[in-house]
């Protein structure tokens, strides 16, 4: 019968109280092999115990291969065969520790019932039975479980989970593989950007606006007149000046500049003329697009009033203002 490694190959970073409880494993079992049948099974109840109390505080795999021998030794044969199958998921082990690990771990197969699950991708966590108990490891992963029936459940982030029901037989291996399928991605549909609503402008009266520019076309046609106007009256001035000092020196370059600003003088009182005449005519339009706009408001026509006499004539005009659009 081979015995527990007891050596103490436990680094002197771990925790020293599971070194304590692996020590005295080690110490019970060679006593129990010292020891009568009927002692026996006590002592090897005891080193057990104390292995599985350094494991609760470090996971060593020295705890785990001398728990695991003697839970055989117990006749516990599904939990040795899954603790040798937790020590040989250790990286790092020596080709001779993984090869007498998995020649122990074989010699249970045929007193056991085995589960192996494996996924693609691996890395799934498998239950066994219960979800609300701790997960049982990672695929790829064999256990050993009671025969008859269990229901396995294997999860990973980002794959769909999965549910299997098996039937376990003693000496037999079962063999769960399974591909895994991803969650559907959801495509991103970016937010549709609010949509500006334009606010209709309320439609704004033709024949007002028509009068508005008439209006200003008249000011703006009144004030050039004005200016021509003037320029005439400066004009006939320096005309007036130039007859007279032609009329005193006789001198024909004087003469030629008087006809000159006479000439220049009527042609800006023709030009203020015309304009004069097309300031009357606007303003006359204005006052009569304006009269037909309010008419069509309020049905009320601007009364216009003409007085001519010798002296000129005038033209008045009386209309309301302010009205509602």
């Amino acid at each position: 019968m081979a015995s527990p490694s007891v050596t103490a190959a436990q680094s002197t970073s771990e925790n020293a109280e599971a070194r304590v409880y692996f020590e005295e494993g080690n110490r019970l079992y060679e006593q129990a092999n010292r020891s009568s049948a009927a002692q026996r099974t006590g002592l090897l109840q005891r080193s057990l115990e104390a292995y599985v109390d350094s494991l609760r505080i470090v996971r060593s795999r020295n705890a785990l291969f001398n728990a695991a021998i003697v839970l055989g030794e117990l006749g516990r044969n599904d939990e040795a065969f899954n603790y040798f199958s937790e020590y040989l998921g250790i990286e790092g082990l020596s080709e001779a520790d993984r090869k007498n690990a998995t020649e122990r771990r074989d010699a249970l197969r045929g007193e056991v019932a085995v589960l192996r699950v494996t996924s693609e991708p691996e890395g799934a966590l498998l239950w066994v039975d219960r979800l609300d108990l701790a997960p049982r490891g990672e695929t790829p992963i064999e256990l050993a479980l009671p025969p008859g029936e269990h229901r396995a459940f294997v999860k990973k982030e980002g794959y769909e989970p999965v549910e299997r029901a098996q039937t376990m037989v003693r000496g037999e291996t079962a063999r769960m593989e399974l591909a895994l399928v991803p969650f559907p991605v959801e495509p991103v549909v970016p937010e549709p950007e609010p949509e500006l609503e334009l606010v209709p402008e309320p439609p704004r009266p033709r024949l007002r606006n028509a009068a508005i520019g008439t209006a200003a076309s008249t000011l703006a046609t009144a004030g050039v007149a004005i200016g021509l106007s003037v320029r005439a009256r400066s004009l006939r001035d320096e005309y007036d000046s130039a007859a007279a000092q032609w009329r005193m020196t006789d001198d024909p370059a004087d003469l030629q500049r008087a006809q000159d600003l006479a000439d220049r003088t009527d042609r800006f009182n023709l030009a203020a003329d015309v304009l004069w005449g097309t300031t009357i005519a606007l303003g006359v339009s204005a006052i009569v697009l304006y009269g037909v706009h309010r008419k069509r408001q309020k049905r009320e026509a601007p009364e216009v009033g003409v007085s001519v006499s010798r002296h000129g004539g005038f033209a008045s005009i009386r209309m309301p203002f302010g009205a509602a659009q």
